[in-house]
């Protein structure tokens, strides 16, 4: 029985150890948990404080600034920052919406430029026309002269109604 009871004694020793490691990962598994919590709370102190100073800076700024000058310094210092910060968005904005309707503008410009072009060319184009047909009535006799003198008018008529499109098309783009 010697050798059974040696099974035992060892079989007791290893239970004992793996208690005593159950124990110590059951002791750090809880400091783990508690020092958590104190990171949490300590984090929480940090909000308080700051909104204490907040307010105590607010109400009594006049106090700490005798009592705390740098740091009075230091806070009026970035308030100004921001303020300035907050000067430069609208700068930056402002010269957007400048630039913008300056491109407008110039768009404008060039459309309008593009149709005066248009009634120009419009303007040219009927008075070749006219021309044309004038000096082709010239050239036939007298009944056909009155025909064509008919067909001209009646081009005339035509090239005025386009170039009175192409002027108001003008008029609506410069408005």
């Amino acid at each position: 029985m010697g050798f059974l009871d040696k099974l035992s004694g060892v079989g007791s020793a290893i239970s004992s150890k793996s208690q005593e490691a159950a124990n110590k990962a059951k002791e750090m598994s809880g400091v783990s948990s508690l020092k958590g919590k104190i990171s949490t709370a300590e984090g929480s102190i940090r909000v308080v404080y700051a909104e204490l100073g907040e307010k105590m800076f607010a109400e009594k700024a006049d106090w700490v600034a005798e009592n705390f000058p740098e740091l009075a310094e230091k806070v009026n210092e970035l308030k100004a920052n921001i303020e300035q910060y907050n000067q430069d968005i609208e700068n930056l904005k402002q010269a957007t919406a400048d630039a913008n309707a300056k491109l407008q503008e110039e768009e404008k410009a060039r459309k309008a430029a593009a149709a005066q072009l248009a009634a120009e060319k419009a303007a040219a184009k009927a008075a070749e026309a006219e021309a044309a047909a004038a000096a082709k009535a010239a050239a036939v006799n007298a009944t056909e002269a009155e025909a064509v003198t008919e067909t001209v008018d009646a081009a005339v008529d035509a090239v005025e109604v386009a170039t009175e499109a192409v002027a108001e098309a003008v008029s609506n783009v410069t408005e």
